[in-house]
């Protein structure tokens, strides 16, 4: 979370003439509620459910650049299906750094604790080895999205 996978899906699917999906957006769309919501109803099971159903639906589809929320990985048959059509990119970012860029938002369930830095830092201790196994690993500290995208681009125009 506050990796930027928004700002940089949406000018990546541009600049590949491809759609922008965030599946954030989609689940809130089909739940008629705000991921908040959802959490509060159901807690992180509920929301895990909603977010596979939808990654099974999204990797039958091409032409997709998909926004997908930081926890995705911790189902290992979303990475397997995601690949089906294409590469997954990690968007790196230290801890601080993530939240710097979410700590005024109050839309973050996961990080509505006593020590929110403390509980990202947890979170990405527990993610670390998952979010190694993607094809491409992109580092964001100091970075424009634009910047970001070029290497992207790079990084799957070379294999």
């Amino acid at each position: 979370m506050g990796a930027g996978k928004s700002a940089v899906g949406k000018l990546l699917a541009e600049r590949l003439g491809m759609r922008f999906l965030d599946m954030d957006v989609q689940i809130e769309k089909t739940a008629k509620k705000k991921i908040k919501d959802i959490f509060a109803d159901g807690g992180e099971p509920l929301f895990r459910r909603m977010e596979r159903e939808l990654v099974k639906c999204l990797s039958l589809l091409d032409g997709l650049v998909i926004s997908t929320g930081g926890g995705i990985v911790l189902d290992a048959k979303n990475i397997k299906d995601l690949r089906k059509k294409g590469k997954i990119v990690y968007l790196k970012a230290k801890p601080e750094a993530l939240f710097e860029r979410v700590k005024k938002e109050n839309n973050r369930p996961l990080l509505n604790v006593e020590d929110p830095l403390a509980e990202l830092k947890r979170i990405y201790g527990k993610r670390r080895k998952l979010y190694a196994d993607c094809d491409i690993c992109v580092e964001t500290a100091g970075k424009k999205p634009e910047e970001i995208c070029a290497e992207i681009e790079k990084k799957i125009k070379a294999g």
